[in-house]
């Protein structure tokens, strides 16, 4: 009578039908479950690159307090480019050595308009804000969309003046200059 090894065949050198069909199964089932999370990324864009400012304007805000050094935000209306500057002794604009130096809104998420307090509202060119170092920056408000019409997901962004924080609200909300004029 042949003897065998506990546990192993003679001839098993490859997977069953079963096997097979099993792992197949399980790659399906992951394929099916990821593919509408990879659908929801691009829409998260928006809310991440809204948070990303917010998180630039607290950094800037902080770093003129700390520092006694003015800053400023200059966005690129044309290029959905931010660019962090800060001024040198000699009075010069320089991008500092920090980690924020520069940041591009992601995919089809594009700045909208900035309206700046007593600049009032700018749709093309460079916007620039200034973070002083008394601690305060002039009452801005950023929109910006999805995609480029005007049926894409918006969010506005309100930059308070002497705190620095930054309020994120959905869709496309004027700013509040003080007056009902709007």
């Amino acid at each position: 009578m042949p003897t065998y090894k506990v546990g192993r065949l003679n001839n098993s050198r490859g997977f069953t039908l079963v096997e097979l069909s099993i792992v197949i199964a399980l790659i399906s089932l992951f394929a099916v479950l990821s593919i509408p999370l990879l659908g929801s990324v691009a829409e998260n864009n928006l809310n991440h690159s809204a948070r990303r400012l917010a998180g630039i304007v607290k950094y800037l805000f902080n770093e003129s307090a700390l520092t006694a050094v003015e800053h400023r935000l200059v966005f690129d209306l044309d290029d959905n480019v931010c660019t962090v500057e800060q001024r040198t002794e000699l009075g010069e604009w320089q991008t500092p050595e920090g980690r924020v130096r520069q940041y591009r809104l992601p995919g089809n998420v594009k700045i909208k308009d900035v309206w700046v307090d007593e600049r009032g509202k700018m749709t093309t060119g460079t916007v620039t804000i200034n973070f002083h170092p008394q601690g305060w920056l002039p009452q801005t408000t950023v929109h910006l969309q999805e995609g480029n019409d005007d049926d894409g997901e918006q969010l506005t962004i309100h930059l308070l003046p002497f705190t620095g924080t930054a309020e994120i609200e959905e869709g496309y909300h004027e700013a509040d200059d003080g007056d009902d004029s709007f």
